[in-house]
């Protein structure tokens, strides 16, 4: 039974524009629970003293960048998915304790599954960073041929290495059934895009972890080769609902989180 009022954040750097507080402010009122959820703008060099302050009055919080690998040597005691990954997202507090999990792996096949997008291979992940790993992690776990390509690329070779999956090169996304971009490129300028058109395959799914602006230039241009597409946002609710869970043992509505994302976004609900 959870009594009191829980508390939660989301830390990182930056990170005045996450959308967690307007998602986990939704799951806390649907299910009757009192408690609040802030962010913290937290540096790199922070993290240490912040996740002490977790241990004095906080049931959990969410980590995004730059935070998600640091955070691994700093907890006492990390779940064995996040330790694959290499990357916690989420830190459950118990008597002193913190525990680290990370939900953007099953967040991600949870958001294909919501949004009926196959699952099918091969899969193209575009970018090797900490998204990328967690993609990549997931597409491999449920049983797809996964590619991974990075604008270094060394860093594609070594993930691939480490997961047993295929470093290629960009021109082989015209073969793929399902492409993920997850790199950052789109979100400093919504012209950008990782992909040039004339690699988009015939058929098949692509989906933009992405969210600033909603519907990217890769997006755009999927749709328009008549693939099916995702935003970021199905991702980002699923992997905060299942956050939700860790803390509270009750999983609040992904589609609720995901509306409420939306709203703070400025973007209207469908």
């Amino acid at each position: 039974m959870l009594k009191g009022m829980l508390r939660f954040a989301v830390l990182g750097h930056p990170v005045a524009h996450s959308l967690s507080p307007a998602m986990h402010r939704y799951a806390l009122e649907s299910l009757g629970l009192k408690g609040s959820y802030e962010a913290w703008d937290t540096p790199l060099e922070a993290l240490p003293e912040r996740l002490l302050a977790v241990r004095r009055g906080f049931r959990g919080v969410n980590l995004t960048i730059p935070l998600k690998e640091a955070a691994l040597a700093l907890v006492d005691w990390v779940s064995p998915e996040a330790k694959a990954i290499g990357a916690v997202n989420t830190v459950l507090h118990v008597e002193g304790k913190l525990l680290g999990f990370n939900t953007d792996a099953p967040g991600f096949l949870a958001a294909l599954e919501a949004g009926g997008i196959p699952l099918e291979g091969p899969a193209l992940v575009l970018g090797a960073g900490g998204a990328g790993r967690a993609v990549a992690w997931a597409l491999r776990k449920a049983g797809l041929e996964v590619w991974v390509w990075n604008r270094t690329p060394g860093r594609a070779e070594a993930l691939a290495a480490e997961f047993g999956l295929k470093a290629v090169p960009l021109s082989w996304a015209r073969r793929a059934r399902l492409l993920v971009n997850a790199t950052r490129v789109g979100l400093e300028d919504p012209e950008a895009t990782p992909l040039p058109q004339e690699f988009f395959p015939e058929e098949g799914a692509a989906v933009d972890l992405v969210y600033r602006p909603l519907w990217t230039r890769f997006l755009k241009e999927a749709k328009a080769r008549g693939l099916r597409v995702q935003t970021g946002l199905p991702m980002l609710a699923w992997q905060g609902a299942l956050a939700f869970r860790i803390w509270t043992g009750l999983l609040p509505d992904p589609r609720g989180m995901e509306e409420a994302a939306l709203r703070a976004l400025g973007e209207p609900c469908a």
